[in-house]
């Protein structure tokens, strides 16, 4: 109770002290929807009849206070921040052979297509994709699977048996990637040591979430290093998930390109960046100390619930990531949401779930999917000047309202 009241007041103080909801000017970057369960995760489905909401709604604010998410910290100098990225991994993994000859047995009614299974895309167990290829060179649609980044695989990709099919028979060469696991334990995760650990076992090794972005920024870099075998068009590749996956999808469409000329491993000289986002269910950003004024929600009702999720993602400690130079940058790095700018790739957002007060709350998971999230994202992309869609049950606004029909116009040729 002690610790809680304490943490309680470092974060109104921290809050309080910066005034009221305004974020940094928009800076340029360089450069199909489910219901979620009790965590991040997030699959997404086919294409979803649409919910008839209102052109341009709008979303009440709550009754809760709402305060700013605290004094800006220097810009992220993305390179620097993940030097060490994989350091001193193996290469071995660029020795693997791409398999696949055939059509993938579990669709064996689809479009003409080759299936490439368990491809590794870096040095860690878990960094591995699955690609179903078109015959010829193709704009590419990423799938990133949910899961609170402590659960769910590229194997997710399934649970709506028609996503392959029908993306295969728009033309696309369709990818499913895994990544690795953050701990799903606090206090394991505060204790760490290694914040770019194996994760393959998110209870003895988990990875630290910056890392864990970074790992699906990589896929798309794998993607582009072995375009030609895969039949990839390295110019078109999109990428979506749900929650987690929506998150990994927005940051690395945010980030300024994270390619490293010169790099030991040729796949990190290559682009991460790409042509189309899309983030169905998922969070306004991973800076977490910002999540009240971006959801409009008072403070301590936010972190109550919250607060469990950003320790073990961050291996941070909630007070750190506020009042400590170490715990903003860090937020700084995972801040899709003031890294979206112009220059960055369409985006489009979708949450069906419905607006609940902080009265009618009774779940964690019902603020970390709150459709606030996405509103805030809709008008940061609207205020960057890009091209921007929403799909929530009291606003749709933008040119898209499923996720098939968006990455096929703004992909295809």
């Amino acid at each position: 109770m002690l610790r809680r009241l304490s943490l309680t007041l470092v974060l109104l103080g921290a809050l309080a002290a910066c005034g009221g909801g305004t974020s940094t000017p928009l800076t340029a970057s360089d450069a199909s929807e489910p219901a979620p369960d009790a965590g991040l995760r997030e699959e997404d489905a086919g294409e979803v009849a649409d919910a008839g909401a209102p052109e341009d709604a709008g979303i009440p604010d709550d009754a809760g206070e709402v305060a700013d998410a605290g004094t800006p910290v220097e810009p992220v100098d993305f390179a620097a921040w993940f030097a060490s990225y994989n350091a001193d991994q193996t290469l071995d993994y660029l020795n693997l052979p791409i398999t696949g000859a055939g059509p993938d047995p579990r669709y064996a009614a689809a479009p003409a297509h080759v299936f490439h299974p368990e491809v590794a895309y870096g040095p860690h167990p878990r960094n591995v994709l699955d690609v179903w290829s078109q015959g010829s060179a193709a704009p590419a649609v990423v799938f990133i699977h949910g899961g609170g980044f402590q659960s769910g695989s590229k194997e997710d990709i399934h649970n709506n048996v028609q996503t392959i099919p029908r993306y295969l028979a728009a033309g696309f060469t369709v990818v499913s990637i895994s990544y690795r696991y953050t701990y799903r334990d606090p206090d394991a995760a505060v204790n760490a040591t290694n914040p770019d650990d194996v994760g393959s076992v998110h209870d003895v090794n988990g990875a630290r979430l910056d890392y864990v972005l970074r790992d699906c920024a990589r896929a798309i870099q794998f993607i582009r290093y072995r375009a030609a075998e895969l039949n990839v068009d390295p110019t078109r590749i999109g990428a979506y998930g749900g929650s987690a996956g929506a998150g990994c999808a927005t940051w690395t469409g945010t980030v300024p390109d994270l390619a490293v000329p010169g790099h030991a491993d040729p796949v990190l000289r290559q682009s991460s960046r790409l042509q189309a986002v899309g983030h169905t269910n998922g969070q306004p950003t991973y800076n977490w100390p910002r999540w009240p004024e971006l959801l409009r929600m008072d403070p301590v009702f936010v972190f109550d619930n919250v607060e469990h999720e950003a320790v073990r993602l961050t291996q941070t400690p909630l007070d750190a990531l506020i009042d400590t130079a170490d715990g903003q940058q860090l937020s700084a790095v995972m801040d899709y949401y003031e890294q979206m700018g112009p220059g960055d790739p369409p985006f489009l957002t979708i949450n069906l779930l419905p607006d609940l007060s902080e009265a009618q709350i009774t779940d964690p998971s019902q603020v970390i999917h709150h459709p606030r999230a996405h509103v805030a994202l809709f008008e940061r992309c609207q205020a960057a000047g890009l091209e921007c869609s929403i799909r929530t049950q009291d606003r749709t606004a933008g040119p898209d309202r499923e996720m098939l029909g968006f990455m096929t116009r703004v992909l295809m040729p």
